[in-house]
């Protein structure tokens, strides 16, 4: 009779003979060979057979060997149902399961375990498993304690998978089995950095041999509009100051799914002042000199390629200038303003930024952590 789930243990089996089981069962799914009750059995055992003669634990060594061998032979094959009757159902141990790989090729095998949070590894060995797949032709698989099962898809598709463990019904992570390939090559927004109110807009570029069914959009930071390869959503003053990204999952008519993670947008909320500008002059030495710049405290400078926005102060003249420096004078070459714009200003030394005034705002990137002061005359 073939049996592939574990050995079920009867009233009048040894201490030997459960040490047997335990190596034919392989690791413990909830706690591992460390787990104390795994460890004790074993030490219980090999103290009631201390005794026996170097023959036998020659064969004790033989049968170990041969249990590892059955068991990693039979890792590279899809597992039956066992033929032993299946243990009666004591609605003690539970726990979740999910396949070992998330995504596999169709024609693949996929590995699906269960991981006990309740029950003990004796009554795991003992308990009834079921397991339902959908997307299969064997369907269902049965044994007691069969905590791990190989199993071959031949059709692309995402597909659940149901497990009953010692009576307690499980839903266990899918598992997407892909077909033809998809190709994403890139999800590139229309901007860079959006302001509270704009519209954010992402466009995938994928391909594939066989056709491209559809595109779903997902983001963390709120609803996407969907609109083909494209994704839009509408920035708001709660992403002040954070990297907005979506997501976009792409499938085609063989059922291949592809999600891919678009490049980040820096949203700014102009009406959340996080910097007001000095007044003064940037060619003032003793306040902005070189030596003096490294010594500012760093609420006075905005940071290197971040959104920040920036307040005229009060007392600034109408139709202000300002200037701006790196704090560290190596980076002067390497420094690149973005004042209300995409575009780098030609010179940062000396500029009017359009509506200067008393407690106007802007939004301001810089390439390096820099300085901004606004002319007080």
């Amino acid at each position: 009779m073939k049996l592939t789930g574990c050995l079920q243990f009867l009233p009048w089996i040894g201490a030997s003979a459960l040490l047997f089981g335990l190596a034919g069962c392989g690791s413990d799914s909830g706690s591992g060979s460390n787990d104390p009750e795994y460890s004790s059995a074993l030490e219980a055992s090999s103290a009631s057979t201390g005794s026996s003669s170097t023959s036998t634990g020659g064969s004790s060594g033989s049968t170990a060997l041969s249990s590892a061998s059955t068991a990693t032979s039979s890792a590279a094959s899809e597992t039956q149902s066992s033929e032993e009757q299946l243990n009666e159902a004591q609605k003690v141990v539970n726990g979740s399961c999910g396949p070992e790989a998330a995504t596999i090729n169709k024609g693949e095998l996929a590995t699906w375990k269960f991981y006990r949070s309740s029950g003990d590894l004796y009554e795991q060995i003992l308990a009834p498993f079921v397991w339902v797949f959908e997307g299969v032709s064997s369907a269902t698989i049965q044994g007691n304690g069969m905590q791990t099962v190989n199993i071959r898809y031949e059709e692309a598709g995402s597909y659940a998978t149901y497990l009953s463990v010692d009576g307690n019904e499980i839903a266990c992570d899918s598992i997407q089995v892909q077909g033809i390939p998809i190709t994403v090559n890139s999800c590139v927004p229309n901007t860079s950095t959006a302001k509270a109110g704009e519209t954010i807009t992402w466009t995938v570029d994928a391909t594939s041999e066989s056709e491209i069914t559809g595109y779903t959009w997902t983001s963390s930071y709120g609803d996407v509009v969907s609109s083909g390869t494209s994704g839009s959503m509408v920035a708001t003053s709660s992403m002040h100051k954070q990297n907005v990204t979506a997501k976009v999952a792409v499938s085609n008519a063989d059922k291949s799914v592809v999600t891919f993670s678009c490049d980040p947008v820096a949203v700014v909320d102009p009406e959340s002042v996080d910097l007001v500008l000095q007044l003064g002059s940037i060619n003032d030495a003793d306040h902005y000199g070189e030596t003096v710049l490294p010594t500012l405290p760093d609420s006075l400078f905005i940071p290197a390629q971040t959104a920040t926005t920036v307040q005229i102060p009060a007392g600034a003249p109408a139709n202000c200038t300002v200037g701006c420096k790196p704090r560290v004078s190596s980076d002067y070459m390497n420094l690149q303003v973005y004042w209300d714009s995409d575009d780098a200003l030609s010179g940062f030394a000396y500029f009017s930024p359009s509506g200067c005034a008393a407690g106007k705002k802007y939004t301001v990137t810089t390439s390096v952590t820099a300085i901004c002061v606004v002319n007080a005359q």
